[in-house]
């Protein structure tokens, strides 16, 4: 018992640190997240104004000529060594500014939570660097792209007009195709599928510069394309992002820092939180000792009722009867008390029975013992003449004898699980006509044939019929029936008690307690009995009244 009450105080104490110990950082990690959540909402949750700054870094050079939305909040926009470029309020001193500003505005590496559907490069796809066409450029494609289109496709092949962030429009050119029957088309479909001078000249600029990040990180050389949407594309996304930062840095506003206060000047940014670890230490050790004062007072209630099983285990180890235990709880503890109070009585019944059927077998052997030993004793001492008649009474009660043993043999292999069968189809008529040649008192209906040992069949309806015979009067009936697997012996005997019922398959039972053989019979016909009927997978019912007593077989039809 110490065991386990130890078991569940480590277990209930490490549970408590566990819980202590994820509840303060859970704690600690909420309240730092919701203070950064809601002192950076200004910003964070104002994704129009953030989008509105990025489209002006896209379209302008500088941050000249910035306009910051007015509102509740303080808006500071700086460079990025904080250099002030535009503020909703008056009168900022630099060093007030937080630590970390709410929001990077930064084209080239744009913030995944506030940009809409960001491309994988965090690249805004809207900057055009030095791919953006001229007017005369845009012009001319366009309207190759009017003739390709209306002119030179198939019918139903017309699309609607895309273009890139630069300008040139999008046209799926189908070189399996037929190529158009016009030099008009030809020249068209050409130009809608080559790259201009300016175009050329940005490519070619930043392959160089993907094959020198290729270079410096070890790899070998390949050569970028352009994909359906006019976009580069590499086998490697980080040497090709890094390239197009450099190549269109020159073309956007730089980097800038946008900070949030409140209307007041006063910082809405996270601040350093400090935790009171001594209130926390103090607190998780009230804790700690208020869980192991409870576990030691639960631990103790759980394992009382074990002790008491123990103490009860104990005494029926030394032979005690009194082997049961008072738990009155629902719970598994009681269930196993109940478990061992089930099978305390079953082992005390047993043991009746065991000292009961050791009686009774020395009883049942001394009667014909004693009976043979004094004709003996008497033939050997010339008292009593050994002749036909002595004889056969001799040999009636070795006979008894042998039947007694032979009945105790069956039923050790019964218990033993080593009855051997030999189960075959059985015509029941047969059986009956043999019961009846017998006992010709007998009344014998029906039949069918069923799958049984038929020597062990034999011995079940005959000592089952010859139990009935036995306790019904000369004018009785004995009748036998069979049918669907069914067989039923019934008489018109003086019947059974309700009392006595439950045991009429017990060994060594007899209505009569006398222990005369006026009845006859051993009392283990019907234990043999019941043990072959379970052998052959079967069952055995009584039922009696007044009236009588049947007894019902059913074992598996052919």
């Amino acid at each position: 018992m110490h065991s386990v009450l130890a078991r569940l105080l480590a277990a209930s104490v490490l549970v408590a640190i566990c819980s202590i110990t994820a509840t303060a950082w859970l704690a600690a990690q909420s309240t730092s997240t919701s203070i950064k959540q809601e002192l950076g909402a200004a910003l964070a949750g104002d994704a129009a104004t953030y989008r509105s700054l990025i489209t002006f870094a896209v379209e302008h050079r500088s941050w000249d000529g910035v306009t910051l939305p007015p509102g509740n909040r303080r808006l500071i926009l700086t460079t990025a060594d904080r250099k002030l470029i535009a503020d909703t309020g008056t009168n900022l001193d630099p060093s007030q500014l937080p630590a970390s500003p709410s929001a990077v505005i930064n084209p080239l590496e744009l913030d995944l939570a506030q940009a809409q559907d960001p491309p994988a490069d965090r690249i805004d796809a809207r900057i055009a660097g030095p791919f953006h066409l001229t007017d005369q450029e845009k012009a001319g494609l366009t309207a190759d792209w009017q003739l390709y289109t209306f002119r030179c496709v198939g019918p139903g092949q017309a699309e609607v007009m895309r273009a890139t962030p630069w300008g040139r429009p999008i046209v799926n050119v189908d070189r399996t195709q037929p190529a158009p029957s016009t030099q008009g088309c030809i020249d068209a479909a050409n130009r809608l599928s080559t790259l201009t001078l300016g175009e050329s000249a940005a490519f070619n600029d930043l392959n160089v510069s993907v094959q020198a990040c290729l270079r410096q990180r070890g790899l070998p050389a390949e050569q970028i394309k352009m994909n359906e949407s006019w976009q580069p594309v590499a086998s490697n996304a980080e040497c090709l992002a890094s390239a197009r930062r450099t190549q269109l840095q020159p073309y956007v506003a730089p980097p800038a820092l946008l900070f949030v206060t409140d209307a007041a000047g006063r910082t809405t940014q996270a601040t350093v939180v400090k935790f009171d670890v001594g209130r926390i230490v103090l607190v998780a050790t009230i804790v700690l000792i208020l869980t192991v004062g409870v576990s030691l007072v639960v631990a103790l209630r759980m394992t009382r009722p074990l002790r008491t099983l123990t103490a009860a285990a104990e005494r029926m180890q030394h032979g005690a009867d009194d082997a049961q235990v008072d738990i009155r709880s629902r719970s598994e503890i009681g269930q196993l008390a109940r478990a061992f109070n089930d099978m305390a009585a079953h082992r005390a019944r047993t043991d009746a029975q065991r000292k009961a059927m050791t009686s009774d077998i020395s009883h049942e052997l001394r009667n014909p013992l004693g009976t043979i030993r004094s004709w003996l004793e008497g033939a050997r001492d010339g008292v009593v003449e050994l002749d036909r008649t002595t004889l056969t009474a001799l040999l009636d009660e070795a006979l008894v004898l042998q039947h007694l043993i032979d009945d105790l043999q069956d039923l050790a292999l019964a218990d033993a699980g080593e009855l051997r069968l030999h189960p075959s189809p059985v015509d029941l008529r047969e059986v009956f006509d043999q019961l009846v040649a017998a006992h010709p008192t007998v009344i014998a209906e029906g039949g069918g044939v069923v799958q049984a040992d038929p020597v062990r069949l034999r011995q079940i309806l005959t000592n089952l019929v010859t139990n009935a015979l036995r306790y019904t009067p000369p004018d009785g009936t004995v009748r036998l029936w069979a049918g669907d697997g069914r067989i039923t012996v019934s008489d018109t005997g003086s019947g059974i008690s309700a009392e006595d019922l439950p045991h009429v398959f017990d060994r060594f039972w007899r209505a009569d307690r006398s222990r005369t053989r006026d009845t006859g019979g051993s009392g283990l016909g019907l234990a043999i009995v019941h043990a072959l009927v379970s052998a052959h997978g079967g069952t055995i019912t009584v039922e009696s009244s007044a009236r009588g007593t049947t007894f019902t077989i059913t074992l598996a039809a052919r």
